[in-house]
């Protein structure tokens, strides 16, 4: 019933006021050691690309639509880095030392190594997903949820996606000090 009033709502506001309706939407914040930080509304996700995938949930078979998590983070910027021979160490690939917390809004907590996420060097394939089966999340479940396609079980989805934290923990050896260039 909350589900129907709030989408009753939304169609209201939608034609009554579009900027206020867009205020309102569910939204994704983007945040940390990124070039730019900001917010996702279901429509911005769409624009990066949305596809519709299966993923398997307590032995279940799904048809999830969202974008792919690495779409997101590169729209904020997120590169791997450099790499070469005359680039030091400590810049090498720097995107890769990245780790992305990511919040849902019960506190519950996911995190992982930006790395695995490139098709360049990890296997991991995440989806931020906003429709399962056809209809939206139920309630509890979205918004938003984070979904990893290629995990065995749901441990690392995050239902009620809020927030993407990404971390930079790109730190220096204990006493090292700054090498050459290889």
């Amino acid at each position: 019933m909350k589900a129907a009033a709030r989408s009753a709502t939304m169609a209201l506001l939608l034609i009554l006021s579009p900027a206020v309706a867009a205020d309102l939407a569910p939204t994704v914040v983007v945040s940390a050691d990124l070039p730019r930080s900001g917010t996702l509304t279901q429509r911005d996700l769409e624009a990066l690309g949305a596809t519709t995938v299966e993923w398997v949930d307590h032995r279940e078979t799904h048809r999830v639509t969202g974008v792919p998590l690495d779409k997101v983070l590169a729209a904020f910027g997120f590169t791997p880095g450099p790499r070469g021979k005359q680039v030091p160490v400590a810049e090498m690939r720097a995107g890769w030392r990245k780790v992305l917390v990511v919040i849902g809004i019960d506190g519950y907590q996911s995190a992982f190594s930006c790395a695995e996420l490139s098709p360049e060097i990890g296997a991991t394939r995440a989806l931020v997903s906003w429709s399962m089966d056809g209809a939206p999340l139920r309630e509890g479940a979205g918004p938003f949820r984070l979904v990893f396609l290629t995990d065995h079980e749901p441990a690392r989805s995050v239902r009620g996606l809020e927030r993407l934290v990404v971390v930079d923990v790109n730190l220096p050896p204990a006493g090292a000090k700054e090498r050459a260039p290889r």
